[in-house]
């Protein structure tokens, strides 16, 4: 019953954009499409959403890719659409490709940080809470397992960026865990 009302709200979030008759070369308001994605986002059942996507985007007069195979990305263009030469890999997956653009900080901001723990506390086996001399703080994200060996008063850390505005806490040679800043 759940997945026939999301197919029938996907259905409904098309006809606001239906209702209006587009010229063929109308453009629309990036707002009213990030709107409507928003809406589309809000589907819990995959296919519905995929359906809303689908309906919406080519209602809104967006232009199907060329020269592209189904389930692969269309490959950079300049104005003229022709392919721009020497760009980033593209088609299936290319979007996990390492590029410096990507992981790159923004200027002013710093990738990693080395430092000594001036306090260590632990919240709950295999979770710890460290301070650093600088007074920040950082909590394990994770239990790590009871073979870890916590940093002490003294150690140092060092802290790099991770995927999606995470961060990764290496120490002694052991693995890599995910921390938090608190404070």
């Amino acid at each position: 019953m759940q997945a026939y009302r999301l197919a029938a709200l996907a259905a409904g979030l098309t006809l606001p954009l239906a209702a209006v008759p587009l010229p063929a070369q109308a453009q629309v308001d990036d707002a009213i499409v990030l709107d409507i994605m928003r809406q589309c986002a809000r589907i819990d059942d995959a296919t519905a959403r995929l359906a809303c996507y689908d309906n919406n985007v080519r209602a809104a007069g967006a232009a199907p890719a060329r020269n592209t195979v189904p389930g692969q990305m269309a490959a950079p263009q300049d104005g003229s659409g022709a392919p721009v030469r020497g760009s980033a890999v593209t088609g299936f997956g290319s979007e996990d490709v390492r590029r410096p653009e990507r992981f790159n900080a923004p200027p002013g901001q710093i990738d990693e940080l080395t430092a000594r723990v001036t306090a260590v506390r632990m919240l709950q086996p295999g979770v710890y809470r460290l301070t650093l001399e600088d007074g920040a703080q950082w909590q394990f994200s994770e239990n790590v397992p009871n073979s870890y060996r916590p940093p002490r008063e003294g150690s140092v850390v060092t802290i790099d960026r991770a995927a999606l505005g995470s961060f990764l806490m290496a120490f002694d040679n052991q693995m890599s865990v995910r921390v938090r800043r608190i404070r």
